[in-house]
C-alpha cells in the first residue's frame, strides 16, 4: 500500500469515529442543561373524574384535566405529574389511608395545582390517615379548607406513637385561600425531614385563624417558609390538637424562628416516661394564653432559650391587650444542668401558679409564691444570663428549693414593674426561712 492510500484509510478511520459520536440520540424528556422548562400547556384531552377508593397505583398526566367529583379515598400511590391541573368538586376531599401515597412531581416552571371546581365553592382536604403519606413538590394547593368545620386543607391525623409519624413533605409548596388552616397536625404527627419553603397566605378562619395549628410534638418540624398574610399570623401550637394521651414533648425539639410568633395553649417538655430538650432560637416568640404555663416536668427534660442583644427570645402573653399576671410563667420542676435561659425576656406572667410552700417570700395575704419564672431545684449555677422580667403580677424569679442561698439572678438580670421580690430567698437545708427574709424590689 502506497502512502496515499494509507493515508486515506487513517483519514477514514477519523471521520468514522468522529460520525458515531454524532449518532442521533433518543429524546431524555428533560430540557438540555442551561435551556428553561417549557410552560405548561392547555390541557386537551377529555376531563378525567375520580371518585370511590384506588387501590392500584396510577398516574395523573397533565394532557387530561382531573376531576374529583366524589370523595376519594387512595391505598395506593397516585403520581400526579407536573403541569396537571386536579379540580376539587365542593367540599370534595382525598382521604390517604394505610398505604396510600399522593406524590406530586412538580417544578418550579411546571407546577401542580389543586383547586376549586367552582371558584365560589371551596373544596375539603387532604387528610393523611395512619399509614398514609404524602409528598408534595412545587405544588399550589388553593381555595380548599372547608368552612363548615373550619377544617384545614391538609390534615394528618395519627396516633400517641413516640417519635411520631412524619408522613408530611413538602417542597416548594404554596397553600392559599384555605377557608381554615392551611395545614393541621393531629397527635404526634410531623413535617417529613428535609421539609422546605412552605408558603401559606390568605387562610384562616374565625374559629382557628391561624396558618398552622399544630401539637407540641411537630414543633420541631417546621419548615422554613412564608406565614404571613393570614388572618392571624402566628403558629398555633396545642395539647387539644395532640393525641390525649401525649399531650407534652416526648422527644427533642428545635424551635425555629419562623418570622412568626407562637400562640402557645401551655407547653409541656417531657413527662415521667419522656425526658426531652427544647431548644428555642434566637429572635422567637413565644405567646401564652391566659393561666398557661411553660413547665419543664423534671431533670431529665431541659429548655435552652438563647437569644442575643438584638434579637432575644420573648416569652409573652397572647391577649391583644397584655396586662401582668396574664399567663403563669416558665416553671422548672426538675432542673437539668442542660437548661439556659439567655438573652431572654419574660414579659407579664406571674399569674396564678397553684403552688404554695416553695421559698420564703409569700405574696401578701396568702401562701402564694406565683412568679415570671419558678426554680423549683437548686442550680449549680446562674443558668439565667442578661435577660429581662417585666410586668409580673408575682415575684420574678422563685428560687423554690431548699438549701444554699450562693445562687442568685440579680447579677446580670433587668426587673421592671414586678409586684413582688425580684428574686425570692430560698429555705435553708432544713426547710427554714429567716425571720424576715430579704425581697429586692424593681422600679
Amino acid at each position: 500500500m502506497n502512502s496515499c492510500s494509507r493515508s486515506s484509510v487513517l483519514t477514514w478511520w477519523i471521520m468514522a469515529g468522529a460520525l458515531a459520536g454524532c449518532e442521533p440520540r433518543e429524546p431524555s424528556g428533560q430540557p438540555d442543561a442551561g435551556q428553561p422548562e417549557p410552560a405548561c400547556s392547555t390541557p386537551t384531552g377529555a376531563p378525567i373524574e375520580h371518585q370511590g377508593t384506588i387501590s392500584a397505583a396510577e398516574t395523573w398526566s397533565a394532557s387530561s384535566p382531573h376531576v374529583v367529583v366524589g370523595d376519594l379515598l387512595v391505598r395506593a400511590t397516585v403520581t400526579v405529574e407536573p403541569c396537571t391541573v386536579v379540580r376539587m368538586g365542593p367540599a370534595r376531599s382525598i382521604g390517604l389511608d394505610s398505604g396510600g401515597s399522593l406524590v406530586t412531581a412538580g417544578t418550579q416552571a411546571r407546577p401542580v395545582r389543586f383547586e376549586p371546581q367552582e371558584a365560589s365553592q371551596p373544596w375539603g382536604q387532604f387528610r393523611i390517615y395512619t399509614g398514609g403519606s404524602a409528598r408534595l413538590t412545587w405544588t399550589v394547593l388553593s381555595g380548599g379548607g372547608n368552612p363548615s368545620s373550619a377544617e384545614a386543607t391538609v390534615r394528618v391525623s395519627a396516633g400517641a406513637d413516640l417519635p411520631g409519624p412524619r408522613p408530611l413533605f413538602v417542597d416548594h409548596v404554596t397553600i392559599e385561600g384555605s377557608r381554615g388552616p392551611g395545614v393541621l397536625l393531629n397527635g404526634t404527627s410531623g413535617f417529613a425531614e428535609g421539609s422546605t419553603a412552605l408558603v401559606i397566605r390568605g387562610s384562616g378562619s374565625e374559629a382557628r385563624p391561624e396558618p398552622l395549628a399544630i401539637n407540641p410534638n411537630a414543633l420541631g418540624t417546621l419548615p422554613s417558609g412564608t406565614y404571613t398574610g393570614n388572618r392571624s399570623d402566628t403558629v398555633f401550637v396545642s395539647p387539644d390538637v395532640a393525641s390525649s394521651s401525649v399531650f407534652f414533648v416526648g422527644a427533642d425539639a428545635t424551635v425555629r424562628d419562623l418570622g412568626v410568633p407562637y400562640v402557645m395553649d401551655g407547653l409541656q417538655v417531657g413527662n415521667s416516661s419522656f425526658g426531652a430538650t427544647v431548644t428555642v432560637e434566637a429572635g422567637v416568640e413565644l405567646r401564652f394564653r391566659p393561666e398557661k404555663t411553660l413547665r419543664v416536668y423534671d431533670v431529665r427534660s431541659a429548655l435552652i432559650a438563647v437569644g442575643t442583644a438584638s434579637r432575644p427570645v420573648v416569652f409573652t402573653s397572647a391577649r391583644a391587650t397584655p396586662a401582668a399576671g396574664d399567663w403563669a410563667g416558665i416553671r422548672f420542676d426538675g432542673l437539668s444542668p442542660d437548661s439556659r435561659l439567655e438573652s431572654v425576656w419574660v414579659r407579664h406572667a406571674g399569674g396564678a401558679c397553684q403552688c404554695s410552700g416553695y421559698g420564703c417570700n409569700y405574696l401578701p395575704g396568702s401562701f402564694d409564691v406565683s412568679s415570671a419564672i419558678l426554680v423549683f431545684q437548686q442550680p449549680g449555677a446562674a443558668f439565667i444570663a442578661n435577660s429581662r422580667i417585666e410586668d409580673s403580677a408575682g415575684h420574678g424569679i422563685l428560687r423554690g428549693w431548699e438549701g444554699s442561698d450562693a445562687v442568685g439572678f440579680l447579677a446580670t438580670n433587668s426587673f421592671a414593674r414586678v409586684a413582688g421580690c425580684t428574686q425570692t430567698t430560698p429555705r435553708d437545708a432544713e426547710g427554714r426561712c429567716p425571720s424576715s427574709p430579704p425581697c429586692p424590689r424593681s422600679p
